[in-house]
């Protein structure tokens, strides 16, 4: 995440001193131009300074080209070479870790509604996946009127009508756990979803995302998309920041200062500055590029993703409907008789195949689950608890009956650390060879124990 962003920043930035530092122990002479009075003059630069080597770095290791300094000395056309093949491999390398940082996703399972009513079901002490009861869902639409505005919204399919009952629900004040009441005694006896009086998760979430008020909606979308929206409103800033710099510093006119921008950006490089005699002038412009170029790049990744999405959809649907081909069927049959079955799979290794088949995952992580889920099984029933994967060390530690027992009798400090070495030994005595339940935890109890000796 962050740490290889900071790291691909700082190969750059170390790229970039590097090759500045270069050019300026070169010493390139230039001939540049002079803008005096409307009258454009000759004059020659007898070495560069270290701005201009700044800038003259970036603006070759971006292939933006500006081409108002040119390089005198062989020695320095050499490196250039060097400068350029290796710069773009750097370069590369960093935009994929930018881009993959601010656009990550984050993906998860569970939607942004849909971990709202799990959190709110555990608060509720229901299973909503199984289904929230009448009581239990009468509780959450109080806690969430987001959802009795859209359970309202499918009672009612007149607009108006539904509007209505929303603004009364929102003055209603100490009355709306009847008005809830109400409309749940309405939900039940017209909504399949409540045909058996309970509602699940799922179609919680299908109700809620289908009568969703439209400003709702779009907030959702805005959303979704949120990625593309903020980088290219950050690209906008940029693009704002090179038209104000060069109508201001090279006094252009704003369509040729929207041109110097954009060209600068998306590295065509158009339009140079008037003058690199100026150390401002270049220092601007080569942070403008340094800063500018990833952004520009990064939205257009994210543009694309928003365009490739729908064809990404359809291409899962393609291969989940797909026929399996002779190889993956053998190595369904393969899965099976790993397990010790014969012919028959289960749902767990045909979910695999099919991850595997759309490209979602490899081998590698699968092995690394399955060894994961071992680790974890300490017992090797084959099955875990809620406990065991939250902190199974911990959990174990801390329900041990001696460690408990010695606790409530309120023995001395000594005492429960002599028992909680005991539950420690006792669980690395049930733990795979060579593995430690907390090795940090047993140092500790014997610090404490050098301690309280002392």
């Amino acid at each position: 995440g962050y740490q290889n962003l900071a790291l691909a920043l700082t190969a750059v930035f170390a790229w970039v001193l590097s090759g500045a530092i270069v050019y300026y122990s070169v010493g390139n002479t230039s001939t540049v131009p002079r803008y005096v009075n409307g009258t454009v003059l000759t004059v020659t630069i007898p070495s560069w300074s270290f701005a201009q080597s700044w800038y003259f770095s970036i603006q070759t290791g971006l292939s933006i080209g500006f081409g108002l300094l040119s390089e005198s000395k062989e020695e320095s056309m050499a490196y250039s070479c060097f400068h350029i093949l290796v710069g773009s491999s750097i370069i590369s390398g960093a935009l994929s870790v930018f881009a993959t940082t601010v656009l990550q996703k984050h993906r998860q399972f569970q939607t942004r509604s849909e971990r709202r009513l799990a959190e709110a079901s555990s608060r509720l002490h229901a299973d909503g996946y199984e289904g929230f009861t009448v009581e239990q869902i009468r509780d959450l639409m109080l806690m969430h009127p987001q959802y009795t505005n859209a359970i309202i919204r499918r009672l009612l399919p007149d607009a108006k009508q539904a509007q209505e009952k929303i603004t009364e629900f929102k003055k209603a004040g100490s009355r709306r756990p009847l008005l809830v009441s109400d409309l749940l005694k309405q939900a039940i006896e017209a909504l399949p979803e409540f045909q058996h009086a309970t509602i699940k998760v799922q179609d919680l979430l299908t109700i809620d995302e289908s009568h969703a008020s439209f400003t709702r909606r779009a907030w959702r979308r805005a959303r979704r998309n949120q990625n593309l929206i903020r980088i290219t409103l950050a690209f906008i800033c940029m693009i704002v920041i090179g038209v104000i710099f060069s109508m201001v510093a090279d006094e252009r006119p704003f369509i040729e200062a929207l041109y110097f921008a954009i060209s600068a950006l998306s590295t065509a490089g158009m339009v140079a500055v008037n003058t690199v005699e100026s150390d401002a002038h270049v220092l601007f412009v080569s942070f403008f590029a340094l800063i500018g170029v990833p952004i520009y790049c990064t939205m257009l990744g994210s543009f694309a993703g928003v365009l490739t999405d729908s064809y990404m959809s359809r291409q899962v649907e393609d291969t989940i409907n797909g026929k399996l081909t002779e190889a993956e069927a053998e190595y369904l049959g393969h899965l099976a008789a790993e397990a010790g079955r014969d012919g028959t799979i289960t749902i767990s290794e045909f979910t695999e195949l099919e991850l595997l088949r759309l490209g979602a995952v490899d081998r590698s992580t699968l092995r690394r689950i399955r060894q994961k889920f071992r680790e974890l099984d300490v017992n090797g029933s084959g099955t875990l608890t809620k406990r065991d994967i939250v902190h199974p060390h911990h959990e174990a530690l801390s329900s041990d009956p001696k460690v408990e027992e010695a606790a409530k009798k309120g023995l001395p400090l000594m005492e429960l650390l002599h028992e909680a070495q005991a539950a420690i030994h006792a669980m690395a005595e049930i733990l795979p060879h060579g593995q430690s339940s907390n090795p940090s935890t047993e140092g500790a109890a014997g610090q404490a124990e050098v301690k309280a000796q002392m």
